[in-house]
């Protein structure tokens, strides 16, 4: 019975601290939202802290006794970083936005009074090129001539060419 008890509680903490790392995948340029725990965190009533960092030594967002404060924070997240919160019920999210290919890496979410270390890889992708199809429009049964011939670039994503 011993045996039994000691297993369900190592494999608990083993999942526990598993749950505590995510990896979160988005392109160069769009936005990505980082979770900071699977616990709720009132931030308003105990007015607590947490601390956002990019690979440990970048500082990218902070909240100090529940108000956010942007006193410390790296110049690379000057208004691409936010943290979202009140419309959460007591989750904090980190929102990341214009991403760039140097903001790929571990971002660490913790806060102190509750003994909460969060880690998130972030994967950022180049963003894809967008191929074109070329067209050259010339008369066709007409008198008149082009002095100059045009020439048409159709990005193909999204778009379904039709000829007659």
């Amino acid at each position: 019975m011993y045996r039994r008890y000691c297993f369900i509680c190592v494999l608990t903490l083993v999942l526990d601290t598993a749950s505590l790392h995510q990896v979160v995948e988005s392109t160069e340029g769009g936005t990505a939202i980082l979770k900071c725990s699977h616990r709720r965190i009132i931030l308003e009533e105990k007015q607590q802290t947490v601390h956002w960092r990019h690979n440990d030594t970048r500082n990218v967002f902070d909240i100090i006794r529940g108000k956010v404060s942007i006193k410390e924070q790296d110049p690379a997240y000057k208004n691409r970083a936010d943290v979202l919160h009140e419309e959460l019920k007591g989750h904090v999210f980190l929102k990341l936005t214009n991403l760039q290919l140097s903001d790929g890496g571990t971002y660490l979410c913790f806060v102190p009074a509750l003994g909460i270390d969060h880690s998130t890889q972030l994967v950022v992708k180049e963003r894809p090129l967008i191929q074109y199809a070329a067209f050259q429009v010339s008369s066709h049964g007409t008198e008149a001539k082009l002095e100059r011939t045009l020439l048409l670039l159709i990005p193909l994503s999204g778009f379904i060419l039709h000829f007659i």
